[in-house]
């Protein structure tokens, strides 16, 4: 460890002061993760303020206006696809026991971050290899101790977390007992998932087995080691004198029953792991660090001419490649990035619209483990359909590993199936993307039983119009409505591909099933006027004008947490884009004029309490030339999660928001035409003018491309 280690400010967020206030969000910014493995950037030792064990009953409630339970610290230690049963909030990720725990005491003076003897404090998250660095000088009654931490969860050694602590007696002289733990008082969401807890302690280690209510096992073994790599016991007991320092390293190991690789360990195997990670030293973090290079080789973007746009990118960039499972496809990324317990640990559209794109054209083999996910939580959509009463199969709003509906708000549930019709694009996107016909008839299932649910969800008219009735789209706060244009739009394309589909393949179909696939498809898009503005939905105009500068008073807090839902589902305000996701999304279907008449209707009614909606904007602007507009609310984006004033990482990162800051850049700025619009790499900048050059790498068609942007002019490179 290098205490005064320079660290590059692109490429770290950097904590200079330790506040209550702040410590929370500082959580989920410093959140790491090896895939497998996710944790919150919390204390090793906590706050004393902060109860990790509290039990209280969360209800279901609006979590985009809800008001936090945990104002100051909230651990997390997440395994994804380890979920337990909340009796309100359905199936949840499962916040693990915090296996990260280490107590300091000095002379009886226990360590915490409180502590007015806390001085020159400094806690830093390196981007480019996922280490966390904390440094900070501890004024005891006894003497100053300078104290180091360094952790890191290694890319290679997927279960292993690795924590190395220094502890310096600058002046005096002090009794340092340093005492390992893994702490099993843990909630989520005020809720206690552990049926079964059985925690030991021998021969130097610490370890426990808990079972979740839902049936999982998870095992955790966390070992002292000396500077030597000697093991020492669960407490370390040391007189320093001024000048002396005490060096020591924390392994920790973790195993569950869903494990596929090596199986479900035990306990002398994971001893046996820490015990070759502590010889092999500093090769492991140097194996880890040229691993997170590989990564960022491919996902890396430079921008030349701000370094604020480039911090918020690489940020971005971070979070997505730690968060996502290269080994296992039975879990998505979700919503928090596994970050934060907001959200439950759920998987939304948010996987197909605004996280596949950035793996599908930096990292393909990632990429597809997305869309394998939706393949195997097939058998959870059709429960779903199945549980509304229709064929086929039907995707939830809200899925957890299991596939069905885990949304515990109706309204969600109920009526926002544009999901379904996502997930097909999300499949198809894919496909293209990779050319890949194995994954194509693989997929077929998903597409033809998506296909029944549609030909029975539809409602088919006297006269032939075929119409979508009582859905929601993506906007949310127009509650119930028919013919939501962009629902209409993507359920029709979802027919349509599932037609291709079949033919490409060669698949045989009930007679009349393709021409019935198109005709409902042509009716849905009959049910939309495209001639002008589109429609959001059918009446829209008959909605109530919203009186913002009554009812909102506070711009700096959502609209939607200053009205009552009775006013909000009756007035024209919007969460988020809903009509303009489809001109985002398929730019060559619409007139430029067509785009900029809605954009002009829609977005004065737009409240941008979501934090998907900035940045489509942004994207839109940049293509409709209104540079200003673009670079403002694409500034908006960039401060959801890393303005300090606002919090916005408290509860979790919104991973969602980072997939779009990276598609700001890419398909807004540099105006790369999506893959299923174009034969090869095509791009049509507009660059913020302060940017001196923007260089970047993209996967198309199987081939890597290095693109470099300089004004207007784009130069693509294939590599080899």
């Amino acid at each position: 460890m290098n205490y005064l280690k320079p660290f590059d400010p692109a490429y770290c967020v950097e904590e200079e002061r330790n506040c209550r206030r702040y410590t929370k969000y500082y959580e989920g910014v410093f959140a790491q993760g090896s895939g497998y493995l996710q944790i919150r950037g919390s204390y090793e030792e906590g706050l004393a303020c902060a109860d990790q064990g509290e039990l209280y009953m969360r209800m279901p409630a609006n979590v985009t206006i809800e008001k936090p339970r945990h104002p100051y610290s909230k651990w997390g230690v997440y395994v994804p696809g380890v979920t337990g049963i909340h009796p309100m909030l359905k199936e949840e990720l499962v916040n693990l026991p915090y296996l990260l725990k280490l107590d300091v005491t000095a002379d009886g003076e226990k360590l915490d971050m409180e502590l007015p003897g806390i001085h020159n404090y400094r806690r830093c998250l390196d981007f480019r290899d996922g280490v966390l660095y904390r440094d900070f000088d501890w004024r005891t009654e006894s003497g100053l101790v300078r104290c180091q931490y360094r952790r890191f969860l290694p890319r290679q050694l997927k279960r292993v977390v690795v924590q190395e602590f220094s502890f310096q007696v600058a002046s005096g002289r002090c009794r340092l007992t340093i005492e390992n733990g893994i702490d099993c008082k843990v909630t989520t969401n005020g809720y206690n998932h552990f049926k079964k807890v059985e925690e030991s302690g021998e021969a130097g280690r610490r370890g426990c087995v808990v079972q979740t209510d839902n049936g999982d096992s998870i095992r955790m073994l966390s070992m002292l080691f000396d500077s030597q790599g000697k093991v020492l016991g669960p407490v370390v007991d040391s007189v320093l004198r001024e000048g002396e320092t005490l060096k020591l390293t924390k392994l920790s190991a973790v195993s569950t029953s869903r494990d596929l690789d090596a199986g479900y360990l035990e306990f002398d195997q994971m001893e046996a792991l820490l015990a070759e990670t502590i010889n092999r030293g500093e090769r492991v973090y140097l194996e880890n660090k040229a691993q997170w290079a590989r990564l960022w080789k491919r996902a890396g973007v430079s921008i030349v001419g701000d370094e604020t746009a480039q911090k918020a990118v690489n940020f971005s960039i971070y979070h997505l490649l730690r968060s996502v499972n290269p080994d296992d496809s039975r879990v998505a990324v979700c919503a928090k990035g596994y970050s934060g317990e907001a959200y439950f640990g759920h998987f939304f559209w948010d996987t197909e619209v605004y996280l596949l794109p950035f793996y599908l054209y930096t990292n393909p083999e990632l990429a597809k483990k997305l869309v394998e996910f939706r393949i195997q939580t097939l058998p959870g959509a059709m429960a779903n359909a199945k549980a509304y009463g229709y064929p086929g199969a039907r995707y939830p709003w809200e899925s957890s590993v299991s596939g069905e509906e885990q949304c515990p708000n109706w309204q969600y549930a109920d009526h926002e199936i544009h999901v379904t019709a996502d997930v097909v694009h999300g499949i198809w996107h894919y496909y293209q993307a990779a050319g890949d016909m194995e994954f194509l008839k693989n997929a077929l299932p998903v597409l033809k039983e998506t296909a029944r649910y549609w030909l029975a969800r539809v409602c088919r008219r006297p006269g032939g119009a075929v119409t979508l009735d009582g859905v929601m789209g993506p906007d949310e706060y127009i509650c119930l409505c028919n013919n939501n244009a962009y629902t209409n739009f993507m359920a029709a394309r979802s027919l349509e591909i599932t037609a291709w589909a079949l033919e490409l393949c060669g698949e045989a179909a009930e007679p009349g099933f393709i021409e019935d696939l198109r005709e409902t498809a042509q009716g849905l898009m009959n049910s939309v006027d495209w001639s002008g503005v589109i429609p959001q939905c059918d009446h829209f105009e008959d909605y109530e004008e919203p009186d913002f500068e009554t009812m909102w008073p506070d711009r700096s807090k959502p609209f939607g947490g200053q009205v009552s839902q009775e006013y909000n589902y009756r007035v024209k305000a919007l969460k988020q884009a809903d009509v303009l996701m489809l001109p985002y999304l398929f730019p060559e279907r619409f007139s430029a004029e067509q785009i900029r008449q809605s954009y002009d209707f829609y977005y004065p009614y737009t409240t941008h309490d979501s934090s998907l909606s900035a940045i489509i904007h942004s994207i839109l602007c940049v293509r409709l030339e209104r540079d200003r507009e673009a670079w403002e609310l694409f500034q908006r984006a960039l401060e959801i999660d890393l303005s300090e004033a606002k919090m916005g990482a408290a509860e979790g990162v919104h991973i969602a928001n980072c997939g779009g800051i990276w598609q700001g850049v890419i398909l807004g700025f540099a105006g790369m035409k999506w893959e299923y619009d174009c034969d090869q790499p095509t791009f049509y900048p507009r660059l913020p003018k302060h940017w001196k050059s923007l260089s970047f790498s993209v996967c198309m068609k199987g081939e890597f491309y290095r693109v470099s942007i300089c004004g207007d002019q784009a130069h693509v490179i294939k590599v080899e």
